[in-house]
């Protein structure tokens, strides 16, 4: 081992055994680090959940028809004409010579949040019987399904446990109607899971929209049906419409959303880091200071700057990595698994979990590595360059 490699080892492990004597020094630069990362993994974690949960949400197998140039089904409108012309477009698949075509409504009703009690827009989808052979991982868990032309509907299970008022058997008020809840479904994780579903032509009466509907959900013949479905579309001056593949559509409305997470988040944090980077200086200045004693003794005994220097350093990044962990701790007990409700492209809530992936994590650690090389830079430069009648003073 080297002279300098000696004196490296032997500085860092002063400072590192010295940690006791700045208790409250050193716990307020590593609490400083553990909320920036907390947050960062926050807002990760709250982007990466919603991504998920839109993405699984859609199959390459079933397109989507929405007014032109609407964006969400919300803002769309489809005539009974525009419907009619389109169950007869090539590559749409049929059974016992039916189109596997699913005429969609989509309205807001009142709903409230379980945990704070505060009201919401619950999204409930008129759809008819093809919508269940369009959809992939459809199931019913509990109950049964809705009688069609009945007032009765079924909940979602993502819904189910996140709003008050939605439990099997239980008669919700929405506005001015009541609707028997008679079945509870799963979709396979999906955002369907947020919605309440009834009979297409009750909720296109209760809520006066005649034989308007927002969209139209077809199963597709095979890979090259859906740019078969779109000729069919664009030559036809009638229709007017937007077709995409389902997993188009909501990968989207994810992107969207994502954005938005990230354009907020993002700031946040890097306020946030900028406070954590001035308390690390801080900290590590009045380190450097309460151990100018020690400097002054090492450099005497003939310890380089280039030992004094790295070992502030490293110092200061154990602080900062001590506090990434504490901070990466928290976020996966806290938001890991965590089910939460935003308010989706549709104007109304959609229910996923928060999730934290190893990229996130490891986006993390980057974050408290950096803010503990940046705030050990200025007050390690200052130890080894200080003159030892100055550290004596």
């Amino acid at each position: 081992m080297t002279p300098v490699l000696r004196q490296i080892l032997a500085v860092s492990k002063i400072n590192l055994l010295s940690l006791p004597q700045r208790l409250w020094t050193s716990l307020s630069a590593m609490i400083s680090v553990a909320l920036v990362v907390f947050v960062l993994l926050g807002a990760l974690a709250l982007n990466n959940g919603f991504q998920n949960t839109l993405n699984s949400s859609g199959a390459e197998t079933v397109a989507i028809v929405l007014r032109d140039g609407a964006g969400t089904e919300i803002n769309s409108a489809l005539t009974q004409d525009q419907q009619n012309l389109l169950e007869e477009a090539p590559g749409i698949a049929r059974r016992d010579g039916q189109p596997l075509v699913s005429r969609e409504m989509l309205v807001v009703v009142d709903g409230r949040k379980k945990s704070t009690g505060t009201r919401v827009n619950l999204p409930l989808r008129g759809l008819d019987p093809a919508g269940l052979k369009v959809r992939e991982g459809f199931r019913i868990t509990e109950g049964r399904m809705f009688a069609p032309g009945s007032g009765e509907i079924v909940v979602g299970r993502a819904a189910l446990g996140t709003f008050d008022g939605l439990a099997l058997g239980r008669e919700a008020r929405m506005g001015a109607n009541s609707w028997k809840i008679v079945g509870i479904f799963e979709s396979g994780g999906s955002v369907f899971e947020s919605e309440l579903w009834a009979d297409r032509r009750v909720v296109q009466s209760l809520f006066s929209r005649g034989s308007t509907v927002q969209s139209l959900r077809v199963r597709l013949t095979g890979p090259g049906a859906l740019a078969s479905l779109q000729r069919y579309n664009a030559a036809d001056p009638r229709l007017k419409t937007d077709i995409r593949t389902e997993r188009s559509y909501f990968a989207a409305q994810s992107r969207r959303t994502s954005d938005l997470i990230t354009h907020i988040g993002k700031p946040i944090t890097l306020l946030m880091a900028l406070g954590a980077l001035g308390g690390a200086i801080n900290a590590m200045y009045a380190s450097v200071a309460n151990r100018a004693g020690e400097i002054a003794t090492l450099r005497t005994l003939g310890f380089g700057r280039l030992a004094t220097f790295i070992g502030t350093m490293v110092e200061a990044l154990l602080l900062a990595m001590s506090g990434g962990v504490i901070g990466m701790a928290a976020a996966f007990l806290i938001f890991n698994g965590l089910s939460v409700s935003t308010i989706g492209a549709n104007f109304a809530q959609t229910v996923f979990e928060l999730q934290l992936s190893t990229g996130q994590v490891l986006e993390g650690t980057f974050w408290a590595a950096t803010l503990g090389l940046l705030g050990g830079f200025l007050p390690a430069w200052r130890a080894a360059r200080r003159p030892i009648t100055q550290l004596l003073d």
